[in-house]
């Protein structure tokens, strides 16, 4: 498996990046959607981070439990032992019935010689110690070795800066906040980041510019038709999110990419 590094200097066209795993065909955030992304072919998974309250990296995106399980409450409230107790994947369909909350270290263990990973950092809580939970994220990806092929993505700048403090090893990608009306290239050289990363809405014609200009590594979210998929090709766009990766590999293979 290439670097993280190596995956995006060697590359010419578009990376496809798995959206919380292939989040279209299975439920998101689960080893079965991981397994899906990684059975397409996929080289980046995306997957979003929440700490238990016995301080474990759990892989949900939600602050809370409703939307992704049969829990309900703040997910920082449970233990992790409590959190694997629950069903992750009927809300889906009921062929994930059972699919269960992984921790970070099994989505290591299961991309290890086979993806990069893409960790989204959550911003912080009013009034948490934002460093503390870097720190648990920072100190188990180099435990992994996992550090050359991780690209950590956040709204929340100061965490990615707070990363870069640890170790200059770490890859950061800088998320647009809806407001924030910066180009990529500003982006980069405010935060230090390697890549920038926005919605499709945020993709203005003066961005696309500003990313062809300055030869901005860009990533936008989330692309899922033959049509958004397009665009963000004429636009320069290297990093493609998507709920649904075959779909996009079958499309860039048909248009020659």
């Amino acid at each position: 498996m290439k670097s993280l590094k190596n995956l995006v200097d060697a590359t010419t066209g578009q990376i496809i990046v798995a959206h919380r795993g292939a989040s279209g065909n299975a439920p998101e955030n689960t080893l079965a959607a991981i397994r899906k992304a990684l059975e397409v072919g996929a080289v980046i998974i995306e997957i979003d981070v929440q700490i238990s309250a016995d301080g474990h990296i759990v892989v949900i995106h939600d602050h809370t439990l409703e939307r992704t399980t049969n829990g309900h409450g703040e997910t920082c409230t449970f233990t992790v032992e409590k959190l694997r107790r629950l069903d992750a994947g009927s809300w889906f369909s009921p062929e994930f019935k059972g699919e269960r909350i992984p921790l970070l270290h099994e989505v290591f263990d299961l991309l290890k010689g086979r993806a990069c990973i893409n960790i989204e950092i959550k911003p912080p809580a009013p009034m948490e110690d934002y460093k503390k939970r870097i720190d648990l994220i920072a100190s188990t990806t180099l435990e992994a070795g996992f550090a050359p092929f991780t690209l950590f993505s956040s709204f929340h700048h100061d965490s990615l800066r707070y990363l870069r403090s640890i170790s200059q090893e770490f890859h950061t990608a800088a998320i647009l906040l809806p407001a924030d009306d910066r180009m990529p290239s500003d982006l980069v050289k405010t935060t230090g980041c390697e890549v920038v990363v926005f919605s499709l809405e945020q993709l203005t014609t003066e961005r696309a510019e500003d990313i062809s200009q300055h030869s901005v590594f860009t990533g936008v979210y989330t692309i899922n038709t033959d049509e958004e998929l397009q665009r963000a090709i004429d636009d320069h766009v290297k990093g493609i999110v998507t709920d649904f990766p075959e779909q996009m590999f079958r499309r860039l293979q048909i248009a020659g990419q």
